[in-house]
């Protein structure tokens, strides 16, 4: 076995996971670290941000954009507590974040004798926003709890990981054997509980399929599509799924999203009258289901890898914790050579569901849908999109067309803003190739414009598609309708964002129009470099043309 340090532990392990990029910020606690990665610079690419938050953003969007873990790297104390934020996000929203950091040196664990940067209980600060954390306190099972937590990634929802050391081991040697990845043991579906959803299906009259967000990060697009094709049955896609289900296919609905922010959807209505609801992949978060009314058939059958989630907000009839990319393929092989298809007329009648979904946007957010129509007629369709929680954001989630997975973005599981800018950076570093826009708004973009110097710096360059409204929008208007107008907290004092982005050698262009917006995100797909366009809304999103 070769003898190593503990830094040289961590960069080989993470180079036979097949790790390319890491996001983080430099430390006096991690420097042996670093000594490491300066060893490793063809193989390892390190992106340095500005803040904590921002950087775990970056490797969310990673995450999210490419389908492999986001790496973060973060010190001891406030550096690690400055990414709890974006830690939280990715585990609500089931991205692979594995987040590496230090604590202090082994001696001083626990003592309360303050160390620098030394915390009362780091492991205990990350337990709520990680599906599995620990301390490592040997250099030579550092390959084993990377190999353990990269076999989770696989094998279980996708969730934030955090392992830390004693900033000591780091300089230590030892002989350390690198392990070479697991394969994931991807969960089946019980056999009983799979024959009687297959059953179920069979004899339903009116099945639908309700796709979740550990299909986004897991897969099983092209075997649900087969599926649904097989029944003719619709595919409606929830929380953080959008694009997992190509939104320009026949049997697609889309969002399953209403009320509330979302608009007027007919589909809330629709999905009631089926008869059966195949779930695949999601934890049916009470703020998009229960929360806003939404009423599913009465025969739930709904598979997810967390099983504490199944029947928290639906009962249900036929749980099946298992993968769901594995159970349509369960099902797919026990319908084989069966006729299971539903017939034309509940086929026409998906058409006409779909047609008045449209038609319900069109008469309700005329300017919102006319808005994201022209956006996506001037960007390919692999750009990927990465929102922040705004008005821009809840009408994108119905206006926009997607049609691929993996290119729609946003703070879906804590639902904070702050994420749209650093996720987008994250999503191209790890999709270079692909045209990436970040929406956002005036308030939420500055939360982590820091990043701008990550951008100028690493030569990344995302589109900014920034709607200012020099507000709270969301919250002004939540005063605005409930609280008669006394608005309070809400209105905001910007910079000139174009001489913002000019300072950092990049370009910038305000837009009134839905013309010159059009214009503008089509010059500025063309040139691949980052620019800003700052569309200006005063009397709202809703407003602009």
């Amino acid at each position: 076995m070769p003898r190593m340090t503990g830094g040289q532990a961590i960069t080989e392990t993470l180079k036979v996971h097949d790790v390319d990029t890491i996001f983080g910020i430099i430390s006096i606690h991690t420097l042996d670290l670093f000594d490491s990665l300066f060893d490793n610079q063809d193989s390892l690419r390190f992106i340095g941000g500005r803040q904590e938050l921002g950087c775990g953003f970056m490797a969310d969007g990673y995450a999210r954009a490419t389908g492999k873990p986001g790496i973060l790297l973060t010190s001891t104390g406030p550096g690690a507590a400055d990414s709890m934020g974006a830690l939280g996000e990715a585990y609500f929203s089931s991205s692979a974040v594995l987040e590496i950091t230090t604590n202090v040196e082994q001696e001083y664990i626990g003592s309360g004798k303050l160390s620098t940067h030394e915390t009362k209980n780091q492991l205990q600060m990350f337990e709520s926003v990680t599906d599995w954390n620990a301390m490592i306190s040997q250099v030579e099972s550092i390959p084993d709890y990377f190999v353990e937590a990269f076999q989770r990634f696989k094998s279980r929802r996708p969730r934030p990981i955090e392992l830390e050391l004693p900033t000591d081991l780091l300089a230590l040697q030892a002989d350390v054997e690198v392990l070479t990845p697991r394969d994931p043991e991807i969960a089946q579906g019980d056999p009983a509980m799979v024959e009687r959803a297959r059953k179920t299906l069979i004899e339903a009259k009116r099945p639908v399929i309700y796709v979740g967000e550990e299909v986004q990060s897991l897969g099983g697009t092209q075997e649900i599509i087969q599926l649904a094709e097989m029944l003719g049955a619709p595919i409606v896609t929830g929380d953080g799924a959008k694009g997992a289900i190509p939104e320009d296919h026949p049997l697609s609905l889309g969002q399953a999203m209403g009320k509330r922010i979302w608009g007027e959807n007919p589909l809330h209505e629709w999905l009631s009258t089926c008869d059966v609801i195949l779930v695949l992949g999601s934890i049916l978060p009470l703020r998009s289901t229960t929360g806003v009314g939404l009423k599913l058939p009465d025969t739930v059958i709904h598979v997810l890898l967390d099983g504490d989630a199944i029947g928290k907000n639906y009962a249900t009839g036929i749980p099946i914790v298992a993968d769901s990319q594995a159970v349509a393929r369960q099902l797919l092989d026990g319908m084989a050579g069966v006729d299971v298809y539903k017939g034309d007329k509940f086929k026409n009648e998906i058409t006409s569901v779909k047609e008045q979904i449209y038609q319900t946007l069109k008469d309700t957010w005329g300017n919102e849908l006319r808005t994201f129509e022209a956006i996506r007629a001037v960007t390919p369709m692999d750009t990927i999109f990465s929102l922040d929680a705004t008005v821009a954001t809840s009408r994108a989630i119905r206006c926009l067309p997607i049609d691929q997975p993996r290119t729609f973005m946003y703070p879906h599981g804590w639902v904070g803003i702050g994420f749209a800018f650093p996720a987008a950076l994250g999503a191209k570093a790890g999709k270079p190739k692909s045209p990436v826009v970040c929406v956002t708004g005036d308030g939420g973009f500055q939360y982590n414009f820091q990043e701008l110097a990550t951008a100028a710096q690493y030569g990344i360059h995302p589109i900014v598609l920034m709607f200012n409204d020099n507000a709270w929008g969301v919250l002004k208007g939540m005063q605005q309708n409930s609280h008669k107008g006394r608005f309070m907290g809400t209105d905001l004092v910007n910079p000139d964002f174009v001489k913002l982005f000019e300072s950092y050698g990049f370009e910038g262009t305000k837009v009134t129009t839905l013309d010159q917006l059009s214009k503008a995100l089509e010059n500025a797909v063309a040139s691949d470099k980052t620019q800003l366009i700052e569309v200006q809304t005063p009397d709202g999103f809703g407003a602009f043309r």
